[in-house]
């Protein structure tokens, strides 16, 4: 059932000025900018901020929503139980230089912009993993929703789901199921497959790039990819 906040956004977005893509994006920015400047002025955020650039050695989860994990540095712009910082990552992290064992970025790069975000963000892991350090980036396997746009009727895109939702019955073809992964009502940039994802870690000076299958890997302490993404992720890993 939806919220209250549910409802009322509902009833308010389509009376604003603004088409619903915009008025997210306008969102987006506001509290990020809120964030960074809670971040930068008001003094329990400064000192937070300060002894976590101070830890080594650390595992973290950026953009973890309420999948904060315990032992963590869990990272997001939206508060959540069990998040350790509320960050615009998108920026910077506020980490030390060579502080972190691994890094886990689950659904979450497809949302950065690519001509400054993602470059700025893939920089900034790869400043704050140690020597050797795993990043692990998981994101919608494109090549899987191509190859279920291509087979006969709906029965391998019903499988894999676009974020829990039965295809067939939310779409009219499949096409529109595939634009809903691809864009995700202007929240994506795209789409990625293991081609591509490769070039893009590659580029940013990542090394050792490989493929890797759900909960498999070389992530330091075993992976945490959560359960309702490993139908139709992708799943790769790369060291500093």
């Amino acid at each position: 059932m939806p919220t209250l906040k549910q409802r009322f956004g509902e009833w308010l977005i389509p009376r604003l000025p603004v088409n619903a893509w915009t008025f997210r994006a306008i969102r987006l920015e506001l509290n990020a900018g809120a964030v960074r400047m809670l971040g930068r002025l008001h003094p329990g955020w400064i000192r937070a901020r300060r002894a976590l650039a101070q830890r080594k050695g650390l595992l973290v989860n950026i953009g973890c929503g309420p999948f904060g994990r315990e032992g963590w540095v869990n990272l997001d712009l939206y508060p959540a139980e069990g998040l350790t910082l509320r960050t615009d990552c998108r920026r910077d992290l506020p980490l030390g230089d060579g502080s972190c064992r691994g890094i886990h970025v689950e659904h979450y790069v497809e949302h950065l912009e690519p001509t400054r975000e993602r470059g700025r963000f893939l920089a900034e892991c790869r400043r704050c993993l140690e020597e050797g350090g795993v990043l692990r980036v998981v994101v919608p396997d494109m090549r899987k929703y191509i190859e279920a746009y291509l087979a006969p009727g709906w029965d391998l895109l019903n499988t894999i789901g676009c974020g829990g939702e039965r295809p067939q019955s939310t779409f009219g073809t499949k096409i529109e199921a595939l634009n809903h992964v691809l864009v995700q009502d202007g929240e994506h940039y795209g789409g990625f497959d293991e081609e591509y994802l490769r070039a893009v870690l590659e580029t940013a000076g990542f090394r050792d790039v490989r493929q890797v299958a759900w909960r498999e890997g070389a992530f330091p302490g075993g992976c945490i990819d959560r359960d309702q993404h490993q139908p139709y992720s992708l799943y790769m890993e790369a060291r500093r």
